[in-house]
């Protein structure tokens, strides 16, 4: 039997675990866990506070294992945060064989020359994906290994980040527990949960909008090409409606997620909801109009920054595939309306993992997506 794999979404907010097993004959996952736990010791996707965190990986950790009801000893780690950065990297060989036959040595090889760049010695390379490769003069080509050519060339898709940083995330993860057999930028992560071959080869928009980060991911014909993060998501909504109503952070987290709008258009004026303030007894009233208006102001210079950083990239202006929404952010009533306002017309849709069977319905909702 297939050995289960765990993959772990250590969140601002929230640390999400699920454990699968491969369904090799229908490129398919089958789901026998999942479990998830507040986080508490991260801000904006970075640990803070070690053992905090420590706890709650491992209440995370526990509630999948106890519904899968096995142990498991490794995961696949996601990573985001402000401090991570991206480029392409081109290198290229010449094939040593007389014929000219590529081998996987030779891939290999051109591939390790474009993971060579010069960093400053307090980054390292988290990820590296390649995006194509090219014989001689031939492109777009996906896997070269028993092909004919004199010059091997790859475009790679490098993510750098802080090594320090890096090492406190997989310190965090063993000191739960568990080996971090792999490091995944967590976009990367969540495109190959949510997204269509078909999104991807046209050209298609990742935002996932988490609890102190939005993770930004762009896909140009079938591979990615681009990732950003801009360091605000869903626990600035909810320090917004904190502040504005003078109510705590978790009767603020209520109001969000139970009667929250990010379209003060799409709210009827008459509408009230009931919260309870800081200091004061008695239930208080507000419109849910204007607690719209405080959410779609926020969200909207949140999604403002995503479009800054995707203009960056010359990719953006051939989206034809539109806007993929996932995290808990994207739960947000009038979240893809909004998107696509802001976002130059892309359409835009929320994401639910893809291709699972097994305990499929426990893991359909974008927060587990990434995990």
């Amino acid at each position: 039997m297939t050995i289960p794999v765990m993959g772990l979404d250590v969140g601002t907010t929230k640390i999400a675990a699920v454990i699968g097993r491969p369904n090799d004959q229908h490129d398919s996952w089958e789901i026998i866990g999942a479990g998830k736990a507040p986080s508490q010791g991260l801000r904006k996707g970075v640990v803070v506070d070690i053992e905090r965190t420590v706890a709650s990986i491992a209440d995370a950790v526990h509630a999948a294992e106890n519904m899968a009801g096995l142990r498991v000893r490794q995961a696949v780690v996601g990573i985001t945060g402000g401090h991570l950065s991206s480029l392409n990297s081109k290198a290229q060989i010449i094939i040593a064989h007389p014929d000219g036959l590529i081998t996987t040595e030779d891939v290999e090889r051109v591939e390790e020359n474009a993971r060579t760049i010069n960093l400053p010695p307090e980054y390292e390379i988290i990820n590296a994906i390649p995006r194509y490769y090219t014989i001689d003069e031939q492109t777009g080509i996906t896997n070269p290994v028993g092909m004919f050519g004199r010059r091997l060339e790859v475009e790679t898709h490098v993510v750098i980040g802080l090594r320090t940083l890096a090492k406190n995330l997989e310190k965090c993860v063993e000191q739960a527990g568990l080996a971090a057999e792999a490091t995944v930028l967590e976009p990367v992560a969540t495109a190959r949960a949510v997204l269509s071959t078909d999104e991807m080869d046209l050209g298609v928009v990742l935002l996932d909008v988490g609890g102190g980060t939005t993770d930004i991911a762009l896909f140009n014909q079938g591979s990615i090409c681009f990732t950003a993060s801009v360091p605000l998501g869903g626990t600035n909504v909810t320090r917004d409606i904190a502040a504005g109503l003078r109510t705590s952070l978790a009767e603020a987290e209520r109001l969000k997620v139970e009667h929250g709008c990010a379209l003060t258009d799409a709210v009827a004026p008459e509408e009230v909801v009931h919260f309870r303030a800081v200091a004061v007894e008695a239930h208080q009233t507000v419109a849910r109009s204007l607690l719209a208006t405080v959410i779609e102001a926020r969200m909207e210079e949140i999604l403002a920054l995503a479009r800054r950083e995707l203009t960056k990239c010359p990719q953006y202006r051939f989206v034809g595939g539109g806007l993929v929404l996932s995290g808990g952010g994207s739960l947000l009533e009038g979240i893809p309306e909004l998107a696509s306002r802001v976002l130059d017309g892309l359409s835009a849709r929320r994401s639910i993992p893809r291709n699972l069977t097994g305990l499929a319905s426990e893991v359909a909702n974008p927060i587990y997506a990434t995990a």
